[in-house]
Parts: structure tokens; sequence; C-alpha cells
């Protein structure tokens, strides 16, 4: 992270994956009711494995975003009413259908109506987003940018859509200033 390009119009690639990424489309559980929050933590796994250096090359292996995804789902996803952790093979998979994620495929195959972690191993070599992402969050103030939006908007939201009190705190003793800094520390 922190490349910075000089002719890069930072603010406008800000707004057009901001408006992508609140429009995802996202799994609804309990007659429609209760939105996922997997798809918005891939990308913050995304955000965070650049962070950690993790990530050098516009190339997400399956099993190194897992590494990262897991923690950070499984840390508040009962807080934001998910009845269980949604495995990585779902979003990774399926945000492909957002535009801004892709897949690289192996021996040309190209979809499935039930991805598994097997799956995404015999026919994906990697996922990788646009390049003007991958420029966007190179950059640390906009990946910043990025992660606060999609923590305020998308995980914080989904919390209070889903009927959570997010200013009493829970019997795991979160509340939404003690979820906020656990979020905001990825």
């Amino acid at each position: 992270m922190g490349k910075i390009i000089r002719f890069f119009n930072y603010d406008a690639a800000l707004e057009h994956y901001e408006e992508a990424i609140i429009h995802m489309r996202r799994w609804t559980r309990g007659h429609g009711r209760v939105k996922t929050i997997a798809k918005p933590v891939l990308i913050l796994s995304i955000i965070k494995g650049m962070k950690d250096g993790e990530f050098t090359n516009n190339r997400f292996g399956y099993h190194d975003l897992k590494n990262i995804y897991e923690p950070i789902f499984k840390s508040f996803f009962l807080k934001g009413s998910q009845d269980s952790a949604t495995p990585l093979y779902n979003p990774y998979y399926y945000l492909q259908t957002d535009g801004f994620w892709h897949l690289s495929w192996k021996d040309g195959c190209r979809s499935t109506l039930a991805p598994s972690e097997n799956w995404l191993e015999r026919n994906v070599n990697y996922g990788f987003i646009d390049e003007e992402l991958w420029i966007l969050i190179n950059n640390e103030e906009y990946a910043e940018r990025l992660k606060d939006y999609i923590i305020r908007n998308l995980i914080i939201q989904t919390f209070e859509e889903n009927g959570n009190d997010m200013a009493a705190e829970d019997n795991s003793g979160i509340n939404v200033k003690s979820l906020l800094t656990l979020l905001l520390a990825i």
C-alpha cells in the first residue's frame, strides 16, 4: 500500500465503487429479512490483506483470503443477526455478479449452481478486482475511506435493519462503540 498515481481521479473512483458496493446483491435469510454481511466482509478482507502486505498483486487466492476473511466474519457475525458464519466460497463465487470482482477460470469452467470450497479449488485459479479498484485501495487514505464506508453503510446498517438495538450491550458486551472500534481496527 501507499502507492499513489498522480493522474488518477481517486475521488471519482471512490464514488463509483461506493455506489457499486452499496448496490451489491446480498443473500437474505429468514424470508428475506436478514441480509448477510459476507460480501462486505470479503471486501474488508481484501483491504486488510493489502494493508498487511499479504496481497501485493491483484490476485486473491482462495485460501489466502480465507485466512483473513474467517476471523473478521466470526468477530461480529452474531451481532449482525447472522445465524451462522457464511463460508467464504459463497461470496468468493457470487461477488462476480456485482461487476467489480472477477474469477480467473481453469479449463474453461464458468458456472455452478452450488459452489463449494472443493469446486473452487478445481475450477478457479484466483479472484481479482477491477484495476481501478486495485489502484484505489492501494492508496492508504482511500482504502480507509472505502473501509469506513462499508462498515458504516453495509455492516452497521445491516445490524440496524435487522432490529438490533445498537446502543444497548448484548450478552457479549458489544455495543455500537465497541463494534466500531473492532471493525475500524481491521
